[in-house]
């Protein structure tokens, strides 16, 4: 059975590019953050108004990405992120806007250091990365224009946990979740499987058994990036390029097939639970609870984003989300979930075809609205 690699990806590979909105009468004041001894890029985008601005910080998702959630990826290409349209969507309305890059992400972008970087951000832990977004907070919160009283956390997929905890621990006036991660990692990962490489992967299957051909197949399919890497589980650890094995792992019976439901995704449910708490992100020892957890102290205001085609999120858990903070006494939380959009609330046909494009702009007026309401 293969490590966890690329599978636990929760905002992950392939966002299609967006450009970035200039904004009138928006400034752009350039920083540099210190994350343990590492410097870091950051911007704070400050409305055209003359009284001291409500401060908005925006939190990534998953790996060494840039302020606008851009990263690079394995050929060595860099993919684009939306954050950087979603800053200056907010800074028009009237509200100081940072972020930053995430620790060691600039060295990921150079091929001459990025396999360094990369081995070296694998060792990071969620904590690390919750110090690090508190350093970025104090940091604009002291910066000329700024309201450093009047603080709103986001948080994108995997940043969404790092989001709750800082928002609690400062007291925000607002925070605000997008594709949210409620249950726990290995849940997560396992239901990916169940949701995304189930649906994708059956038509290559007869009678729901996989063989080496259909899987081999699968992966010139019109399948989204996430729905393939599903199928990447299901080679033997033995495979290689040039001599692709179906797992033994997951063919229990030995007749040569893996049955989709019976054989693999038991097995990668089991999987998930022994590998997931050894990855130093999701260790119990220095992780964050996730929001199912959380839930009852966020209770600030709260808005939750939520694609109906994400891949990687199932719409579900942020409906279990909105019904935990009601349950636990939370006057003010808000649930959109947005028709036949997906991860990055950019457009997605379905589940195995969320390749995570732009966010639409339509998200990013709901969460302006929804801070100017508040």
């Amino acid at each position: 059975m293969k490590t966890l690699t690329c599978a636990l990806l929760l905002c992950t590979l392939f966002q299609t590019s967006s450009a970035r909105a200039g904004s009138a009468g928006v400034t752009a004041r350039p920083l540099t953050l210190d994350f343990a001894g590492t410097p870091s890029k950051a911007e704070l985008l400050l409305p055209a108004i003359p009284a001291k601005a409500p401060l908005v910080l925006l939190i990534q998702g998953t790996g060494p990405e840039d302020m606008d959630g851009s990263f690079a990826s394995y050929d060595g290409s860099v993919v684009k992120g939306s954050l950087g349209t979603l800053a200056h969507t907010l800074a028009a309305q009237g509200f100081a806007v940072m972020r930053f890059d995430k620790r060691g992400a600039a060295a990921t972008f150079d091929p001459k250091t990025a396999q360094a970087a990369q081995g070296a951000y694998a060792g990071l832990t969620m904590r690390d990365l919750l110090a690090d977004a508190r350093t970025a907070l104090n940091a604009a919160q002291t910066q000329p224009g700024v309201d450093g009283s009047r603080v709103y956390v986001y948080g994108w997929s995997e940043g969404s946990v790092i989001a709750a905890t800082l928002a609690t621990d400062v007291k925000a006036r607002g925070l605000i979740v997008q594709g949210p991660v409620v249950n726990d990692y290995a849940a997560i990962f396992a239901r990916q499987f169940e949701r995304v490489g189930i649906p994708y992967l059956t038509p290559y299957a007869k009678d729901g058994k996989l063989a080496l051909a259909g899987l081999m197949s699968s992966f010139q399919g019109p399948g989204s990036t996430l729905a393939k890497m599903q199928g990447q589980l299901l080679f033997d650890r033995t495979s290689t390029l040039e001599k692709p094995v179906l797992s033994t792992y997951f063919d229990t019976n030995k007749d040569g097939l893996v049955d989709l439901k019976a054989e693999a995704l038991p097995g990668i449910t089991a999987y998930y639970r022994m590998a997931v708490p050894q990855e130093p992100m999701y260790a119990p020892a220095t992780s964050l609870p996730t929001l199912g957890t959380l839930a009852p102290k966020l209770t600030m205001p709260v808005l939750i984003l939520q694609g109906a085609s994400d891949a990687n999120i199932d719409p579900d858990d942020a409906r279990v989300l909105d019904a935990a903070l009601g349950k636990s006494g939370n006057t003010d939380h808000t649930l959109k979930v947005y028709a036949g959009l997906g991860h990055g609330l950019g457009k997605a046909a379905s589940v195995t075809q969320d390749d995570f494009a732009p966010t639409e702009t339509g998200p990013m007026n709901d969460m302006a609205g929804w801070l100017n309401a508040h």
